[in-house]
């Protein structure tokens, strides 16, 4: 593993400046993509540079040098960065500890596409034993480092090549009480650096950060807890309608960026290291997120490759989450609610399609709540292998070294006997001590095939679990349910009847004709159980036939939102 660069100052007053340099610079997500095509923005997020690379070569405006320099790694000059920072500059930027000057030999080696780009390009041996000379150099003079520098020398010079050390970008989101513009720092990454992640690597925003910052549930609360704050951006979020908010991390290198990311926000965030919920306890909230490192780790690769902190606890197999579920309902007020994403091992003679649940159960065994488990994907474990030694810089890595760390894994799984591994999130809600005597209720849903659950889905899916009688109630049908009927040719009876929801999930569902009778009948006048007993007569089947028909697929339409009362 390399050797992780210092941690970013905190040093208000620079942290200041570059916040308002970014802000007159409008490099904002809505610019970055006038600067750059859909296509290189979707290569970049599939972790591709290099259309990026090409499209902004050449463009000398703030927010496009900004663009080369923090999220594509490109070496800049130190006058470009004056000029896209000009209350802050490249000094400032070197004294925060987001930059820094390259040497000679590195800067005549640098990559750049083409000069006018404002990085230094690889040149022919001659031009750059010419370049050499003190005449020709336009590259900053060297000196021993020991050697005090004269007063009326610069620390950095005008012309000097600087190169980034941290990945440093603008996100924006869209919230219920308004919009936000963030500049999020974390470290840089191996398409970046072309060497592998360090032990201590800050992962920055991707995929599962999206995924979770989505499903959060947005409701104003007094306090609110992100658990392994990572660089810090759910924290943010979580900023905009808590107010109280509390990170944690077991990586001191995470709470260091988290407390610079939220000093260059303006968010107030009481930082403290320490695993899971030790930093906080005897303290409760009433929301709690985290995107724990999940990835089931055997010994045996963390001994070869080093442990990760941004994806590995350095606990055994999958017990960091049974850790976090068991742990977490003594840090939530009542009513209060957690939701994270997770991995869960599936025994290699259980149907990962239809077995999956019962570890996940037998964590929430005894548990004071109510649970939404989700499972969107399975993978097989040499895919899961694959997937999570690229994601660490496998790319890099020596063919053999490869194998052997792929093979070592691989045994390990089979040795515990695992058969696949499911990846989904856990919404909880903390029950009152009325609730808590008759137990939890726990509803478990494979793959949702359609929109990710935003933060009114996962409200209004644990609220469902206490819904009052079913046939007591008075349904209404969502405005954007619509139904498929599939007819054999000839036939005058649908042989296969599909909901489709628009908005919400997004779901299709196979329904029976009764459900699909009740649905339609769903205007929110009669009860349930007066259109069972319609349903019943109109089909000469006994009204407790049809009722046990229609419990259960109702009961999952009301909480995926077909249905609400």
């Amino acid at each position: 593993m390399t050797t992780s660069v210092p941690v970013p100052a905190l040093d208000r007053d620079l942290i200041g400046r570059l916040r308002t340099d970014v802000i007159a610079s409008t490099w904002t997500v809505e610019n970055l993509q006038t600067l750059i095509s859909e296509g290189a923005l979707s290569a970049l997020m599939r972790d591709s540079r290099l259309p990026a690379l090409v499209e902004l070569a050449g463009a000398t405006d703030p927010a496009a040098v900004l663009t080369r320099f923090f999220i594509l790694g490109l070496p800049e000059r130190a006058s470009a960065l004056n000029e896209a920072l000009p209350t802050l500059g490249a000094r400032g930027l070197e004294s925060l500890g987001l930059a820094a000057t390259i040497d000679e030999a590195e800067a005549a080696s640098a990559l750049v596409m083409p000069p006018a780009g404002g990085a230094p390009k690889r040149e022919p041996k001659e031009e750059r034993e010419e370049a050499s000379s003190p005449k020709a150099s336009s590259l900053p003079t060297m000196r021993d480092p020991d050697e005090e520098a004269p007063e009326s020398e610069p620390e950095v010079e005008a012309d000097s090549w600087m190169r980034a050390l941290y990945d440093l970008r603008p996100h924006a989101a869209s919230l219920p009480r308004g919009d936000h513009e963030w500049w999020v720092a974390s470290d840089l990454g191996e398409v970046q650096t072309g060497k592998p992640l360090s032990d201590d690597h800050v992962l920055g925003i991707g995929g599962a950060t999206l995924t979770l910052l989505e499903m959060t549930v947005r409701e104003r609360v007094d306090s609110a807890l992100d658990v392994g704050c990572g660089c810090g951006i759910q924290a943010l979020y979580l900023a905009t309608h808590a107010d109280r908010v509390v990170a944690t991390d077991l990586s001191s290198r995470a709470c260091a960026l988290t407390q610079f990311n939220a000093a260059l926000n303006e968010a107030v965030i009481d930082v403290r290291e320490g695993s899971l919920f030790e930093p906080v306890e005897g303290e409760t909230f009433d929301l709690i997120v985290t995107n724990p490192p999940f990835v089931i780790t055997p010994d045996s690769v963390r001994g070869a490759a080093g442990l990760l902190e941004y994806r590995d606890g350095g606990m055994d197999r999958d017990n960091l989450i049974r850790a976090v579920l068991r742990g977490a309902p003594a840090c939530m007020n009542e009513g209060g609610t957690l939701q994270m994403l997770a991995n869960w091992e599936i025994p290699a003679d259980r149907n990962p399609d239809t077995q999956w649940s019962w570890r996940v159960d037998s964590w929430l065994d005894g548990l004071p709540v109510d649970a939404w488990v989700v499972q969107r994907d399975v993978l097989d474990p040499a895919r899961y292998v694959d997937m999570w030694i690229r994601d660490s810089g496998g790319q890099l890595m020596a063919r053999a070294d490869y194998e052997r760390a792929f093979t070592s894994w691989l045994a390990d799984f089979r040795r515990a006997g695992t058969g696949a591994i499911g990846m989904g999130f856990v919404a909880l809600r903390r029950l009152d001590e009325a609730e808590a005597a008759s137990g939890g209720k726990r509803a478990y849903d494979l793959s949702l095939d359609g929109h990710a659950p935003r933060g009114r889905d996962v409200a209004w899916a644990l609220a469902s679990l206490r819904a009052p009688e079913l046939w007591d109630i008075a349904l209404t049908r969502a405005s954007d349910v619509r139904e498929e009927r599939h007819y054999v040719p000839g036939s005058p009876d649908p042989e296969l009847l599909i909901m489709h929801q628009g908005g919400g999930l997004g779901r299709s569902v196979p329904v029976s004709s009764s459900v699909s009778a009740v649905v339609g009948a769903s205007d929110g006048e009669l009860t349930v159980g007066q259109i069972a007993a319609a349903v019943a007569m109109l089909t000469s089947v006994e009204v407790d036939d049809v009722r046990a028909e229609i419990e259960a697929p109702l009961r999952d339409l009301i909480r995926w939102g077909f249905l609400t009362y």
